[in-house]
């Protein structure tokens, strides 16, 4: 039986059909406090997103369905948050190997994250380099702008975590 989620896998029937869509795999949930940050009150909305973690079995059903709903050579997954990293390397690990079990031979599969980089250490760095990872980091700036906006849960300064993480993560000379 479908439902009405199976939307994309119905299209996907009739041609060549790409998504992309945006994962949020710790909903609003962040390590950061940034000052402008719209995303941290959706945890407290009515209905909203509230705060909690993907299960492994709606990553494996997402992924499933996702992948069987591209019918086009390439499947990128976006990772977005709060911050996605808190989720954890172990559920980025399981990401990749379901992705490996899902797609189809003809499919290349990409995955970009946004992150504020404050997790980012060099075991994350190779998992990322290694998975051909496209990593944005969220970076307000020079160090005074920075400081001021992108702050952590006790209003700490963030830049120096932030730029230590660029200099780990792929691409960075």
């Amino acid at each position: 039986m479908t439902d009405k989620y199976d939307v994309a896998r119905q299209l996907a029937a009739t041609g060549h059909r790409n998504f992309h869509v945006l994962a949020k795999p710790v909903s609003s949930t962040c390590n950061l406090d940034c000052k402008y940050c719209f995303y941290l009150s959706k945890e407290r909305l009515p209905r909203g997103p509230g705060v909690g973690e993907m299960r492994d079995e709606t990553l494996e059903l997402f992924i499933k369905q996702y992948i069987a709903g591209v019918t086009g050579p390439e499947v990128v997954f976006s990772w977005q948050g709060g911050e996605p990293t808190l989720r954890g390397l172990d559920f980025f690990r399981r990401v990749v190997a379901l992705q490996k079990k899902y797609s189809k031979p003809f499919q290349r599969v990409e995955n970009d994250l946004q992150t504020n980089g404050i997790l980012i250490d060099e075991e994350w760095a190779q998992f990322l380099r290694d998975n051909r990872f496209l990593v944005g980091l969220s970076i307000d700036g020079p160090r005074e702008l920075h400081d001021r906006y992108r702050v952590n849960k006790g209003g700490a300064p963030t830049f120096d975590k932030t730029m230590a993480a660029a200099t780990l993560l792929p691409g960075t000379p």
